[in-house]
């Protein structure tokens, strides 16, 4: 497969507000991260589909935590669904991640069995 270079996305920002470069399918962001990655051996960049725009986007493979596409009854303190980790390593990955923001976490196993998830409760 060739590379084509990717849009700018109108939906997706980085954290710096520019927008994020977009691919259509897991193909085309896989060719575009081989892409970057050969020109750059300090960041090894991966594809992730969008939950927002459902299009695909690359991250910095330390920044990349695997989610669970299925939710459960679990909710935050504003009532949204809790985002789910397979692992515990891939939660214990994400608490390591927002600490950098200076954000204290913990995790714990869902009690419905989907997975793991954070909280910002300490528990005892």
């Amino acid at each position: 497969m060739f590379f084509s270079p990717p849009t700018k996305s109108e939906t997706c920002f980085s954290r710096k507000g520019t927008p994020l470069s977009e691919y259509d399918s897991f193909e085309m962001a896989q060719a575009g991260a081989d892409y970057e990655n050969s020109k750059n051996s300090d960041v090894h960049f991966v594809p992730y589909q969008c939950d927002q725009c459902g299009k695909f986007h690359l991250k910095p493979e330390e920044f990349y935590v695997r989610k669970l596409k299925t939710h459960c009854a679990c909710t935050d303190s504003c009532g949204n669904y809790k985002d789910a980790y397979p692992t515990e390593e891939q939660a214990i990955k994400m608490v390591g991640i927002r600490k950098k923001d200076g954000v204290q976490l913990s995790v714990y196993r869902c009690p419905e069995g989907n997975g793991w998830h954070l909280t910002s409760h300490a528990w005892r």
